[in-house]
């Protein structure tokens, strides 16, 4: 089964701007990063911070 020409054209078409959309966000992300020379993956990783978890209860005494 042959497709006709029209529809070949417009598979390509959509095909294209997926592959557009898919990339645009990684591609503006790294456009920024070239533009104003921030480096985050070359940054220290920050230590964890501990916390200290209280335990909640919400449970009522009724007497």
């Amino acid at each position: 089964m042959k497709l006709e020409q029209s529809t070949q054209i417009q598979i390509a078409k959509n095909a294209a701007l997926s592959l557009l959309l898919y990339a645009l966000p990684i591609v503006l992300m790294f456009g920024t990063f070239a533009i104003t020379g921030q480096r985050p993956w070359e940054k220290k990783q920050h230590k964890q911070e501990t916390s200290v978890k209280t335990k909640t209860s919400n449970h009522q005494d009724n007497d």
